[in-house]
């Protein structure tokens, strides 16, 4: 298969169909429930590893793993997408390294037929700490939650597709469908909704106060490539 010319609905299927291939004591278990906080590797090149807990391992096309706890970075090289459980596809930039915090689901019954819609409610929170994440969503199903945290501040995804990119400290979080709630930082409490086709720059604030976070629209010059990023994670 090839990862480039996969659809919406073709992310949303893949990763329920390869859980279930590969899991027939997890499928067993759920009897008509498909396997849910799961990671499925679409496909991988120039390398990229994995650790959670003391195990670390190099990451594989077709490779699934358990989401939460897991730390995955790419090599200088490495390009990786990959699908949640949950429908969502996530593709990371060479020398990207992200932390899963956080992912839990509900069970959901994997003969569904919506897959435009998220199939159960999830919590979700990633750490990027550097490099560049894109994520593509689904209509997210009532009560989930999806945050994405890097050093100067976060973004709170309500769906959508939206690339984050970090360096030096600072972030640029660029929203191409959706909205979403910025903030900068713990001290920010009230933060800033974020909508499709604006950009949010977050950069450290001075002592004792929130981040700095500035919404402007996405330049011009920027669209196409980020665009372009956004395609990995979905089509």
């Amino acid at each position: 298969m090839n990862f480039s010319s996969l659809r919406r609905r073709d992310w949303s299927a893949l990763g329920v169909v390869a859980l279930l291939a590969v899991s027939p004591a997890a499928l067993h278990a759920q009897s008509d429930r498909a396997p849910v906080g799961k990671i499925y590797v679409a496909n991988m090149e120039g390398g990229a590893q994995i650790a959670n807990g003391d195990r670390i391992e190099a990451v594989t096309t077709k490779s699934i793993f358990v989401a939460q706890g897991s730390a995955i970075e790419t090599k200088p090289r490495g390009v990786l997408a990959m699908v949640f459980s949950n429908g969502t596809g996530v593709a990371l930039d060479p020398e990207t390294h992200i932390e899963v915090k956080r992912f839990t689901q509900e069970p959901f019954i994997a003969s569904r037929t919506d897959l435009e819609l998220e199939p159960s409610v999830s919590q979700t929170q990633v750490v990027v700490a550097r490099g560049t994440l894109a994520v593509s969503t689904s209509k997210l199903a009532a009560g989930s939650v999806m945050n994405f945290i890097t050093p100067p501040g976060s973004i709170n995804l309500h769906g959508g597709k939206v690339v984050i990119e970090v360096e030096s400290g600072r972030s640029k979080i660029s929203l191409l469908e959706g909205e979403g709630t910025v903030r900068g930082g713990d001290l920010d409490l009230g933060g800033k909704v974020i909508h499709a086709g604006e950009q949010a720059l977050i950069r450290p604030g001075p002592p004792g106060e929130p981040n700095i976070v500035v919404i402007r629209k996405i330049p011009a010059e920027e669209l196409t490539a980020l665009e372009e990023h956004a395609a990995l994670a979905y089509q």
